[in-house]
């Protein structure tokens, strides 16, 4: 692109040149032209003459050689004007495309740091859930393990009760005790206790 700006001043200021050389040749032709019909008027043969005529060819073929440069160069010109004005087009395109593609990035951009924090709570949903499961769980062993104490303790105060069928109030008494204490509750309670420990 520069290096195309700079071909275009170059071959502007050659045209410029040329058009000082062509409005000083113009200039001399017609300088010649009137001198020479000055004298073809006093009809009075000169030895410049000749001279004059070879001088006015001379400027007359450098005025064409000149013009032929002249339509070159502006030939040059409109070409290198129409592959600037390509390479702008190019440039614009692809600018807009730039432009487009860095929209579309902040869009995605701003997506993943939406999926990101969303993910973000989700994890902090999910730590506080483990955190109070874990707490109950430690609540649950807790009493588990003292229910497991305090039916041993009842297993070993059950064993050292003595036991008197005769008496009617040891009866009534030992009734009450295998009530609440026989094997079968006590099975329960712990089959109870552990189906809670499983289940958390």
């Amino acid at each position: 692109m520069d290096q195309l700006r700079a071909e275009l001043m170059q071959e502007r200021t050659s045209r410029q040149d040329l058009e000082c050389d062509k409005v000083s040749l113009e200039r001399q032709n017609k300088d010649l032209k009137s001198r020479l019909a000055s004298m073809e008027g006093q009809h009075k043969p000169s030895a410049n003459l000749s001279q004059l005529e070879a001088k006015l060819q001379e400027v007359q073929e450098r005025l064409q050689t000149e013009e032929r440069e002249k339509s070159t160069l502006l030939s040059s010109n409109r070409k290198l004007e129409r592959k600037l004005k390509e390479l702008n087009i190019q440039v614009e395109d692809e600018r807009l495309q730039v432009n487009d593609q860095k929209d579309q990035l902040n869009l995605r951009v701003k997506a993943l740091k939406r999926q990101l924090d969303e993910a973000e709570e989700e994890i902090e949903r999910l730590e506080g859930m483990r955190k109070k499961a874990v707490r109950d769980l430690e609540e649950q062993h807790e009493m588990n393990e003292q229910l497991q104490a305090r039916l041993k303790s009842l297993e070993k105060e059950a064993k050292r009760k003595p036991v008197r069928p005769t008496v009617d109030d040891d009866l009534s008494s030992d009734g009450e005790f295998d009530g609440k204490y026989d094997p079968s509750s006590i099975t329960s309670l712990l089959a109870e206790s552990n189906l809670q420990t499983s289940s958390c």
